[in-house]
């Protein structure tokens, strides 16, 4: 299986899980009550905030490890210095 198959792979199974993670049953678990709080903040805004860095995170991960971001920049023609300005 080639790297760009792969990376593909990975950032879609990212999609879903965020969908998932988001998804109304899942937020429903964490109800309104006023006894749900965690550190005197409702247990809903942590677990939207910690679903949210996590997405971001995997996916910083998983754009990091792509092979677009193992490509050099391309080279200068030959023949040409970088400094030497444009003739007309």
């Amino acid at each position: 299986m080639s790297d760009t198959r792969r990376h593909g792979e990975r950032t879609v199974a990212l999609a879903l899980l965020g969908a998932v993670l988001f998804s109304v049953p899942v937020l429903n678990s964490f109800g309104a009550d006023e006894d749900n709080l965690l550190f005197g903040i409702p247990s809903l805004y942590l677990y939207l905030f910690a679903a949210w860095a996590l997405l971001i995170g995997l996916l910083a991960l998983v754009l990091e490890a792509s092979p677009a971001a193992n490509e050099h920049p391309p080279t200068p023609p030959a023949g040409r210095d970088r400094d030497e300005p444009d003739r007309i």
